[in-house]
């Protein structure tokens, strides 16, 4: 994931105008999509719920849309086939029999773009032949790479309009579907250990800055996870949460805190701990 700082007086307007352009062209399948990633932690800071944050942000250049299941064709063409007209071009990587797609801007454009899509992994990531279950064919020439825990950020969506993005007031206004805050921060938590440090840096980051931008809001994000506690499999995997959060953010010396302290401008460890921690402290308890 490639990823830079801005501010909003500096954001650039190109990383906007191609994560519109992307949900313009697949606007048929909003309703079908779910924006993860990067993307979805800049779009909170413009939902109506949302506090001023005031501080650096994020922001990545991939595009990652999450589908539940298969995606039904809507219209005339395919997603693959509309982002392929509209000048997209897919590329495929990793394993021969389950490559994962991406679909980069024309090369005179660069590479620094791409969108990709992902989907849940259910049970064991072996299959009984023996190989890595890496992908799902959610429609037509589309596999989606498929990633443990991402059942969370398909839970009771929020929407965002695209109207409220700076560079985008007089485009036609689009309703994107984004992860609720919440299930967000516990799939980031879960997933800490899984990813490369660098990654995992960036990803204490926006705990930190989705937790902050939701600050008047936390007792209706924590309520939420009082739904996944009657599932067993839900319930293990919040066990897990609580733990990683305590462990990882519990003080100002702990890993999460110094971390995204050390990559967002005027951000102490003390100020990353307090603000996990007090989120933490209105989540359900676990009998």
């Amino acid at each position: 994931m490639q990823t830079g700082y801005y501010n909003l007086d500096s954001i650039m307007k190109s990383e906007i105008e191609f994560l519109y352009n992307v949900l313009d062209i697949l606007q048929g399948y909003l309703q079908d999509l779910i924006l993860v990633g990067g993307f979805a932690a800049l779009l909170y800071r413009f939902h109506e719920d949302a506090e001023e944050i005031g501080i650096p942000h994020l922001i990545t250049y991939d595009v990652d849309l999450a589908s539940e299941a298969e995606v039904p064709i809507r219209g005339q063409k395919s997603i693959h086939e509309l982002l392929e007209t509209a000048g997209l071009r897919c590329e495929l990587t990793g394993n021969a029999d389950q490559p994962i797609v991406k679909y980069y801007p024309q090369e005179d454009q660069g590479e620094i773009f791409y969108v990709e899509f992902l989907s849940p992994l259910s049970g064991s990531e072996i299959k009984r032949n023996g190989e890595h279950d890496i992908t799902q064919s959610i429609q037509k020439d589309l596999p989606a790479q498929k990633l443990r825990y991402l059942d969370l950020l398909l839970q009771k969506p929020l929407v965002v309009h695209t109207s409220s993005l700076p560079f985008l007031e007089k485009h036609p206004d689009l309703i994107v579907k984004v992860p609720h805050p919440g299930m967000y921060i516990m799939q980031k938590v879960l997933t800490l250990q899984e990813r490369k440090r660098s990654d995992r840096i960036k990803d204490f980051a926006y705990i930190y800055q989705t937790l902050f931008c939701f600050r008047k809001n936390l007792t209706p994000l924590a309520s939420q996870y009082a739904n996944l506690i009657v599932k067993t499999e839900w319930k293990r995997w919040y066990s897990k949460f609580i733990r990683l959060v305590n462990e990882k953010f519990g003080s100002q010396v702990s890993e999460g805190s110094i971390e995204a302290s050390h990559i967002l401008d005027e951000v102490t460890p003390e100020m990353v701990s307090a603000a996990v921690m007090r989120f933490i402290d209105k989540c359900p308890g676990i009998e």
